[in-house]
């Protein structure tokens, strides 16, 4: 059990720093308003439009509503956003707004790995090492664990 709340505790935290890695530096997203946020997201920008599914997800300026979210979250993965990519794998993950698709939520964090995405590469490792949505394979986790660390520079 303490084991299990670990891994839900620190998938929250990925989450947290995958939205921090979603700002454009060039463009402070934090700073716009839904209005705005929906005109971009209307325009295909993915970082806007995985911003406007977190702050559907977790309630920010506007209520929660998991729908949107949802929307938002696949518009800003088709549009190639890694970090809507671990995002949405989280929802699917827990059944958060969806129903729990441990396999979707697997894909999605691989999607997102093979893009590049070191959170997804994390995640991806976790759930090889944990055979979580993806069966148990020592080899695979420590390759996505250790690819992970490289591409943080640790």
């Amino acid at each position: 059990m303490k084991k299990r709340n670990f891994i839900i505790i620190f998938v929250t935290l990925i989450s947290v720093v995958s939205l921090y890695l979603l700002l454009d530096f060039e463009k402070d997203y934090s700073q716009l308003s839904i209005e705005e946020l929906h005109h971009l997201a209307q325009k295909e920008d993915a970082k806007a439009q995985g911003m406007l599914a977190y702050y559907y997800q977790e309630g920010i300026n506007v209520n929660i509503n998991y729908e949107e979210s949802l929307k938002w979250y696949l518009e800003s993965v088709n549009n190639g956003n890694t970090t809507a990519m671990v995002n949405l794998g989280y929802l699917y993950g827990n059944g958060i707004g969806v129903e729990k698709d441990l396999t979707k939520a697997f894909e999605l964090n691989l999607k997102a790995a093979n893009s590049g995405d070191s959170a997804g590469m994390f995640n991806v490792g976790k759930k090889y090492e944990m055979g979580i949505g993806i069966a148990k394979d020592t080899l695979k986790a420590n390759y996505w664990l250790e690819k992970s660390k490289l591409s943080k520079g640790i």
